[in-house]
Formats: C-alpha cells, sequence, structure tokens
C-alpha cells in the first residue's frame, strides 16, 4: 500500500480508502439503504486494514447511524491502526436542529458519533456539505473547540465549492481557528468538474483532496457494457446507466489500456485518478472482498503519461 500526507499535514493516509455508506440495515430511519450485513462488513473492513487501507469513511447519517457502530465494533482492539473519518450535517431526526453545520448540531452529532465509533477521539471530522443558513465563523468555531477539546484531530470538508472552501480558509486565517486538511469532491473519469477550480485551489492551498465515487458508479468496471447487471446501482439508478452509455467509447480506451498492461479496466482508472494533483485518497464502497482486494490493485504502480493522456482524451473533463 502505498500512503501519503494528507494535503499539508502531517496524516499519512492510504491511497485507497474504505467507505462504509452501504454497511448495515436495508431499512434505516434515514440514509440509504444498507447493502451489506453487519458480520460481511465487519469482515471486509478487518480485510481492508490487513491489506494496509488506514483511512477509513464513515458519516452519522449512514445507515441510520448504523454504520459508524459497525466500524466502531471493527476496530476494536485495532483503534491505533486507523484512520477514523467520519461526516456530521444531513438530517438525522424531525426537528429543526438535527441537521446542518450549527454549532447545537456539531457539538450534540460528535458525541453520538464518539458512542458509536466507541472511540473517544475522531481522526478526520468533516461537514459533509455547506449549510448556507449558519455562518462559517459559528461552524469553524466549533471545530476548532472539539479539536482543543481533543475530540477530533483534523477537520475536513465535502461537497464543498471551491469558493466556499477558499472563504472556509480565510475565515479560519483571520480568526486564527483550526482549518479544514481536506475536501471530498465527486471525481473520476466521469466526472471532471473540479478540475476547472476546486483542484486548482486544493493544488495552491495544499487542501488533500479525498475522492468519492471515484469509480463513476461502478461505470468504470466496464460492468454496463451492453446490459444493467442486476443489483448495481445502475439498475437502482436509471441515471448512472444511461451516463455508462454515454461513456461507452472511453470505457473500451480504458479496456484496452487495462488489457495492455494485464490490470482490470478498474485498477487502471483508479491509478489514473490517485496519481491526479492533490489527491491524497480515492473511497471505495464494496459489497465484496473481492472487490477490495481488486481495489488495492490499484496501488504501488504508475501509469505512463502516454496512458494518462490517452485516458484523459477519452473522458474529457
Amino acid at each position: 500500500m502505498e500512503y501519503v500526507r494528507l494535503g499539508k499535514s502531517g496524516l499519512k493516509v492510504s491511497r485507497i480508502s474504505l467507505g462504509c455508506w452501504n454497511f448495515g440495515s436495508p431499512n434505516p430511519p434515514w440514509g440509504k439503504a444498507g447493502k451489506v450485513t453487519p458480520e460481511d462488513s465487519i469482515q471486509i473492513i478487518h480485510a481492508a486494514i490487513d491489506m494496509g487501507i488506514n483511512l477509513i469513511d464513515n458519516a452519522n447519517r449512514y445507515t441510520g447511524g448504523e454504520a459508524e457502530e459497525i466500524l466502531g465494533k471493527a476496530i476494536k482492539g485495532k483503534r491505533d491502526e486507523v484512520i477514523v473519518a467520519t461526516k456530521v450535517h444531513g438530517e438525522v431526526g424531525p426537528g429543526p436542529n438535527d441537521k446542518g453545520q450549527s454549532r447545537a448540531h456539531i457539538m450534540k452529532e460528535v458525541e453520538n458519533s464518539l458512542r458509536r465509533l466507541g472511540t473517544d477521539y475522531i481522526d478526520l471530522y468533516q461537514a459533509h456539505n455547506v449549510d448556507w443558513d449558519t455562518p462559517l465563523e459559528e461552524s469553524l468555531r466549533a471545530y476548532d473547540d472539539l479539536i482543543r477539546q481533543g475530540k477530533v484531530r483534523y477537520i475536513g470538508c465535502s461537497n464543498f465549492p471551491a469558493w466556499v472552501l477558499a472563504k472556509s480558509l480565510w475565515v479560519s486565517d483571520v480568526n486564527k481557528l483550526a482549518s479544514f486538511v481536506s475536501v471530498q469532491p465527486n471525481y473520476s473519469l466521469t466526472n471532471r468538474a473540479v478540475e476547472k477550480e476546486l483542484q486548482p485551489l486544493c493544488v495552491d492551498q495544499g487542501i488533500g483532496m479525498i475522492l468519492y465515487s471515484p469509480m463513476g458508479g461502478g461505470i468504470l468496471s466496464g460492468k454496463y457494457e451492453g446490459s444493467v447487471p442486476e443489483g448495481s446501482r445502475g439498475a437502482d439508478e436509471p441515471a448512472v446507466a444511461e451516463k455508462a452509455q454515454r461513456f461507452q467509447n472511453g470505457v473500451n480506451q480504458l479496456k484496452d489500456i487495462a488489457e495492455q498492461l494485464d490490470k482490470t479496466p478498474a485498477q487502471v482508472s483508479l491509478n489514473w485518478i490517485i496519481n491526479r494533483p492533490a489527491v491524497s485518497s480515492a473511497i471505495m464502497g464494496v459489497s465484496r472482498l473481492e472487490q477490495l482486494q481488486e481495489n488495492v490493485g490499484a496501488v504501488d504502480w504508475k501509469l505512463s503519461e502516454e496512458h494518462m493522456k490517452l485516458l484523459s482524451d477519452a473522458f474529457p473533463a
């Protein structure tokens, strides 16, 4: 496994990280339905740790909080081997303060996450989205207090536009508050919008990018050629299946390169993305150990400049 610094922080994270969004109940009180049983989820987490994956991403909202509980059980006795990342923002109850980035919500939810995770600190606590109703100063001071209290070690954000992230860094700077060390955007060969503004900002300011959906919803595995597999994301989300058809020429190029290198399309597409500027890690959501093993095969080698360019041209930004 390869490890790199998370942005300009001193924290070193694995190039491939594990996401927990699909671990747990198929009928949660909030969040998306889980697809992996607790028993299988724990097995996957243990296997990921054994493979050298040290960054595991979660959120208070995932499968109604069960995903955090599963992770807490899985890392019992292994806490020092893992960088626990979780998020706060989404709706977790019926009350007016059961969502967002207010100090009240952040302070309440960090305690809930700590309890579910069975730990006394969170390595990376992330704002899951922008709260347009709460001043950035209020949110950042709450995060700064959590760091000072020892409950959180680093802070990051997710789904922040470049200008909001830039403003957040400025607010932290002028108020001498802890600042975001990372951002989680949707970034893959099929979605390169971040290259216009967010990625250059991250390069300039030393912000690490932790990517979600680096496989484009499974499109870059090549599994949508000809038909939509039963149980796939495309079967549940027609927009993914339609998108797969639009990118078929690019996927064909991806498959050609994979065949030349004796790699899988998933490994080649992941290798392309983790070696892009400012990228620290790519989050993989898996439901089977075989998928995890394949994804780990994307590290410890690097595409040639020629292959990088061929893929960039095949999937234009």
